[in-house]
């Protein structure tokens, strides 16, 4: 986030903030994801033992293409706030005057940014579904653009920032044992491959 948007640059009325406040919000921003991407009740958008961290990054990617993490935007100060005059939250989910289907107005979803990430995964979600027959690249159109298409720049964006976001450094599984209040979750041990017999030839491999 700090490299996608260095907070305290923006020169928009209601954006401007110091860096030090900036940091401080964001780390905030940062924490809601991860509470949503993490949630053991919450299904990740990608599997593998990763998921919920690649989840996380798509998250943080179109809140940057959405807002840019600006701090009016963020806490839905000031007209210019709300994008076409429909949007919400960091994600800039369109919800008008009326409600999300968790049932959450704007002033819940500027108000608690949980929510906006909820809410945000939830549609995020239905894209893929809708969109599962495009490049993967695209199966974000129906987010971005309201409907399926291929060749999508806004959705190929988006999700190519997030691949392109550094490997996390634990698994998922780590992630949830180290978190406070949570069971211990039981990480797999790695079991020694067998050995062939001297006269057996070698198998072919893949480490992809």
């Amino acid at each position: 986030m700090m490299t996608w948007a260095p907070p305290g640059k923006s020169f928009i009325k209601d954006a401007i903030e110091t860096p030090e406040d900036g940091r401080a919000r964001y780390h905030e921003i940062a924490r809601a994801a991860a509470k949503v991407a993490y949630d053991p009740a919450l299904k990740p958008l990608f599997g593998g033992p990763r998921g919920r961290a690649e989840t996380m990054a798509l998250l943080l990617s179109i809140a940057y293409f959405e807002s840019g993490y600006r701090r009016d935007v963020d806490l839905g100060i000031g007209k210019l706030a709300r994008g076409s005059g429909l949007d919400s939250c960091l994600l800039q989910i369109r919800v008008g005057a009326g409600k999300t289907r968790e049932g959450w107005s704007h002033a819940d979803l500027v108000g608690d940014r949980e929510k906006c990430f909820r809410s945000g995964l939830a549609l995020i979600r239905g894209s893929f579904g809708a969109c599962r027959k495009q490049d993967p690249r695209d199966r974000l159109s129906a987010y971005t653009r309201g409907r399926c298409i291929d060749d999508d720049k806004h959705s190929r964006a988006r999700i190519g920032r997030a691949l392109n976001v550094p490997r996390a450094p634990m698994t998922d599984a780590a992630v949830l044992a180290a978190m406070p209040g949570r069971d211990p979750v039981p990480i797999p041990v790695p079991v020694p491959l067998p050995v062939a017999p001297p006269s057996a030839p070698p198998a072919a491999g893949n480490d992809s």
